[in-house]
């Protein structure tokens, strides 16, 4: 899978060299930082030629590199728990994950207008997991949602994705900081972005209020509002959400079966991640400190982002040493 993928990324890019690539880590939830990190680095004139992603750092990169990032942006910071608990709400379980994912993957399918990964403008890839042949798959062509979907198919929460004789599952498994997929890309310098080995959410950021969202000035804005409007439709069991998230909120101190899963995955993939960087080091390590989010929060968007800025800033002069390294293309 590695050749192929690396194949791929030459042919996309014809004979311009991949100079800097991207390697946005799994997390779930942690993986709003991400956002934080594009956003500084484009402030920064950084200049990604690549992107691999595990998981939460596959769809983020996938947006990103579709031009929509300001819109998921604007999606994660009106994402409140409500809407989070509607999200993942499905009444008939399946057998082989609690959820299919289906909500999930229409709110993706309106923020990402493309069908193919070959549709982005830059070489991508997301990492997946062969369940039953217990090996890594790089996904770095075809259909841009359903690798999406297979890389962020966290064991026992969602449903595996069949690709061919293939039965898929979160690339956290194996790879979850997928540098050395970068590297088989021949990308020349590799970012790359951990959002699990480091704790502590540092400066707090005020969290929106979902009940009275800002009105939207921007087109982006606009297109936000539409698909945040549409959430509610995700679910016509309104009554059975209400009870769920009211069992939820009184019953703090026992953990639901969807934390024991997450937080049980998370210990192994940061062990894996550890051995992974000793053994792939990036040339530059973000590290944005939200360890202390959990898997499935996904409304604390807006300390997120903010630790992913931070942390860029704090890479500030590597940065700018790697930017002064790289060779200019010659047209």
């Amino acid at each position: 899978m590695r050749a192929a993928s690396a194949t791929r990324a030459s042919d996309r890019a014809g004979q311009r060299p991949l100079r800097v690539g991207l390697a946005l880590g799994a997390g779930g939830a942690r993986g709003w930082a991400h956002l934080g990190v594009l956003q500084r680095l484009t402030e920064l004139g950084v200049p990604i030629d690549g992107v691999a992603g595990t998981s939460a750092g596959a769809l983020v990169g996938a947006v990103y590199l579709a031009r929509r990032l300001d819109l998921l942006v604007e999606l994660a910071r009106q994402l409140d728990w409500r809407q989070t608990a509607k999200l993942f709400f499905e009444v008939n379980f399946p057998r082989s994950g609690l959820l299919t994912g289906r909500h999930i993957m229409r709110l993706l399918h309106e923020v990402v207008p493309l069908d193919t990964i070959e549709q982005l403008d830059r070489p991508f890839a997301a990492v997946a997991t062969d369940l039953e042949a217990n090996r890594e798959v790089v996904l770095a062509g075809g259909d841009l949602l359903h690798a999406i979907r297979a890389s962020i198919s966290i064991p026992g929460i969602f449903t595996p994705v069949r690709h061919g004789s293939r039965l898929l599952v979160d690339g956290a498994l194996i790879n979850p900081l997928p540098v050395s997929v970068l590297r088989s890309m021949h990308v020349d310098r590799v970012i790359a972005v951990d959002v699990n080995l480091r704790a502590g959410l540092g400066e707090a950021v005020p969290e929106p209020d979902a009940t009275s969202p800002a009105a939207p000035a921007t087109a982006i804005a606009e297109l936000a509002e539409r698909v945040r409007r549409r959430m509610p439709e995700f679910s016509q069991h309104t009554d059975k959400i209400n009870a769920l998230i009211r069992r939820w909120k009184h019953r703090n101190d026992e953990p639901s079966i969807f934390e024991v899963l997450t937080q049980s995955t998370r210990i192994f993939e940061n062990q894996v991640t550890r051995s992974r960087l000793l053994a792939h080091p990036p040339d530059i390590l973000i590290q944005p400190a939200v360890g202390d989010i959990a898997t499935l929060d996904f409304w604390r968007s807006p300390q997120a982002i903010a630790a992913g800025i931070r942390a860029v800033d704090e890479k500030r002069a590597e940065i700018q040493t790697l930017m002064a390294s790289i060779q200019p293309v010659v047209p």
